[in-house]
C-alpha cells in the first residue's frame, strides 16, 4: 500500500521509538537493529530472537566481517537478517520494518537485497501492507534516489502511523 521512511538524525532515538511503536503492532515483521550495552544487535521482531550484529574484538577473528567506517559487522548476521525479511515478505503483514538503509546499503551490501527487493514489491501497489525504512537525515534523499522510490511519505515520528 504506502513506502514510509522514517527519518532523524542519528542517536536521535529511531530504533527505540521502534521498538515502543512495534510493540503495539498486530501484525508486523522485520528487523531492528538495536544498540544494547554498546554494541549492535538485530532484532527479529516477529520471533523476539536477538543476535550480535557487531563485532567488538575483530582482531584476530576468522569471522567474515563487513566494514564500515569504524564499525565491523558479522557478514553472517547480515545474511540472516536478510533472509528474515525476504520469508517476511511471504507473510504480507501490514507493516514490515527494515532498520536501517544506510551507508552499507548505498554501497550494496548488509540490508541492500531485502530493501531492494522490498521497494519493488511495495511500489508496484499490489502488495498489501506497508513498508516502513529507517533512514538518518543525512542519507534520506541519497536512500530514496538510489532505490528510485518515486513515491514515499518522510516522517520523523511514529505517532501519526497506525
Amino acid at each position: 500500500m504506502s513506502i514510509y521512511i522514517f527519518s532523524r538524525p542519528i542517536r536521535s532515538g529511531k530504533t527505540t521509538e521502534l521498538l515502543e511503536w512495534s510493540a503495539l503492532q498486530k501484525s508486523i515483521a522485520g528487523i531492528l537493529m538495536p544498540d544494547i550495552n554498546g554494541c549492535r544487535k538485530i532484532f527479529n521482531i516477529q520471533t523476539k530472537e536477538i543476535f550480535d550484529a557487531e563485532c567488538i574484538e575483530y582482531a584476530g577473528t576468522e569471522e567474515l566481517l563487513t566494514t564500515i567506517g569504524k564499525f565491523h559487522f558479522y557478514t553472517v548476521a547480515f545474511e540472516k537478517a536478510n533472509s528474515i525479511l525476504q520469508n517476511a515478505f511471504n507473510q504480507n503483514p501490514d507493516w514490515l520494518v527494515i532498520d536501517e538503509a544506510g551507508k552499507l546499503e548505498l554501497k550494496g551490501q548488509g540490508f541492500y537485497p531485502a530493501v531492494a527487493d522490498a521497494v519493488k514489491l511495495y511500489s508496484t501497489n499490489n502488495k498489501p501492507g506497508n513498508l516502513l525504512i529507517i533512514v538518518r537525515d543525512s542519507l534520506c534523499e541519497e536512500v530514496i534516489s538510489f532505490f528510485k522510490i518515486t513515491d514515499c511519505i518522510v516522517i520523523d515520528g511514529l505517532g501519526r502511523l497506525v
